[in-house]
């Protein structure tokens, strides 16, 4: 089985690019995640993966995982889980501990690294956490 996101750094610059494509005017905080979200399914999408939206685990009701790529060949196996936040939050760590996956990913976009350097103390194992740095001009929040 193809490992999924193979070269992160990729990855990372694709959302980047993303980011940067957006007007001024446009970049939001919530206008800029959920753009960086769709940009996301639509990338995993055309790699040929089964990719669901806003997937709520079992007895969760706090915040959905944005993305979830499935298996085709056994529905309920979950290869890859992303959350897309300001910063790491509990609620997404809660949200991605709720299951088992082969990935779980958090991507954090605040401005202010120093912000997102101390809200990574909710990450627990499994989890890996990329920061993606917007244009620097942005004035999100």
């Amino acid at each position: 089985m193809v490992k999924i996101f193979e070269n992160m750094e990729e990855i990372v610059k694709m959302l980047v690019s993303t980011w940067e494509s957006i007007p001024r005017f446009y970049q939001k905080d919530r206008t800029v995640k959920r753009t960086l979200q769709c940009r996301l399914y639509s990338y995993l999408e055309a790699q040929g993966l089964d990719v669901v939206a806003d997937y709520f685990p079992p007895r969760m009701s706090d915040r959905p995982v944005d993305i979830v790529v499935i298996d085709k060949a056994d529905p309920k196996n979950i290869r890859l889980a992303i959350c897309v936040d300001e910063l790491v939050t509990l609620d997404a760590v809660k949200s991605l501990s709720a299951f088992d996956a082969e990935r779980k990913i958090i991507f954090t976009i605040h401005p202010l690294e120093k912000k997102v350097k101390e809200s990574t103390f909710f990450l627990k194992p499994g989890i890996e956490h990329y920061h993606i740095k917007g244009p620097q001009s942005t004035q999100l929040f």
